[in-house]
């Protein structure tokens, strides 16, 4: 297994994580709206899908995580990130006024846009490596003569 494959199964393994915590944070709310669903069927797609549409749902996960974090947010994901950074000005122990669970977490859907921002860079780094690979194996880009005397005379052949 190479680089890129080593990261694409670590990001697939990130995935089935994610899968698993989200059907348990969402348990509730599964029951409330179809949203809640998004997130679930999308990662049981890109743990069962093939390697030739890797790409496109690394693509896709960073429109999931966006929308997510939209949806987290109640439409305002600027204003839930400054709440969820003030965290860092309060003092260790204080809620900040937000009762622990009363709303779901802004900026957690993200995690998706993390997962496809690296698959993404090592489906491309493969790609790239694909495209190189036959120039560095030393094979000609340009035809080869249909026969040895197409070359002109040798430096063993006679005069």
């Amino acid at each position: 297994m190479d680089a890129e494959e080593s990261v694409v199964a670590g990001v697939l393994g990130g995935a089935a994580m994610l899968l698993a915590e989200i059907r348990f944070e969402h348990r509730e709310v599964l029951g409330e709206t179809w949203v809640a669903w998004l997130p679930i069927a999308y990662a049981a797609l890109l743990l069962v899908a093939g390697r030739e549409v890797l790409r496109a749902l690394f693509a896709a996960a960073i429109l999931v995580g966006t929308l997510g974090v939209w949806f987290h947010s109640g439409g305002h994901p600027a204003r839930k990130a400054a709440q969820v950074l003030s965290a860092f000005a309060l003092e260790v122990g204080k809620n900040g006024g937000i009762k622990i669970g009363s709303e779901p977490p802004p900026l957690a859907p993200a995690a998706f846009c993390g997962l496809g921002f690296i698959g993404l860079i090592a489906c491309r780094r493969r790609q790239l490596q694909d495209r190189r690979l036959p120039a560095e194996a030393g094979s000609s880009p340009g035809k080869l003569p249909a026969s040895a005397s197409a070359l002109g005379p040798s430096a063993d052949s006679p005069r």
